[in-house]
């Protein structure tokens, strides 16, 4: 027995007649956009979406998001969006004043170096967010402080007790 096709007609979009699809696809760099741009051009030569994803080795699913984008967006739906991954710490405007906070609290801190769970709880205290410590060197990066030190020396130490003990070492 042969099972026949279930075949929808192709939908309509309005819009399309606006844009050359294929020329936009030729001026494109990006892969990704080239692909929908080849979507939307079969689609407006009136392929169904079930055959613009076999031709476009993508799912249904996704023609079928594409298609709901444009509806709703338009051309600028199909064009890749930025914005996703991790926001920082601290906001970008605030990496002057950050910076001032970390080289106040050094410098109010009473022999030693200050560390990265002191510089950690500024960030809890100020900005109201939990940073990992790997977290909190990368926004000490952003900021320009490079958290590369000696090691910290005690406020009581005698430069030349210790010259006198190498001597007689």
């Amino acid at each position: 027995m042969i099972e026949k096709q279930r075949k929808k007609k192709a939908v309509i979009l309005e819009g399309l007649d606006k844009y050359d699809f294929d020329k936009l696809s030729k001026s494109i760099g990006n892969f990704r956009e080239k692909k929908r741009y080849l979507a939307f051009a079969h689609i407006k030569d009136g392929k169904n979406f079930t055959e613009v994803a076999k031709m476009m080795r993508v799912s249904l699913r996704t023609v079928m998001n594409w298609v709901r984008n444009f509806r709703e967006k338009g051309i600028e739906a199909l064009k890749d969006s930025f914005g996703g991954g991790a926001k920082p710490h601290v906001p970008h405007s605030d990496y002057e004043d950050f910076k001032q906070s970390v080289l106040e609290l050094q410098k109010n801190r009473p022999g030693g170096r200050i560390r990265g769970k002191d510089i950690a709880d500024l960030i809890r205290s100020k900005y109201g967010v939990s940073p990992s410590k790997s977290s909190v060197y990368e926004t000490l990066k952003k900021a320009g402080l490079v958290w590369i030190t000696g090691r910290s020396r005690h406020p009581k130490e005698d430069k030349e007790a210790q010259k006198a003990f190498k001597k007689t070492f």
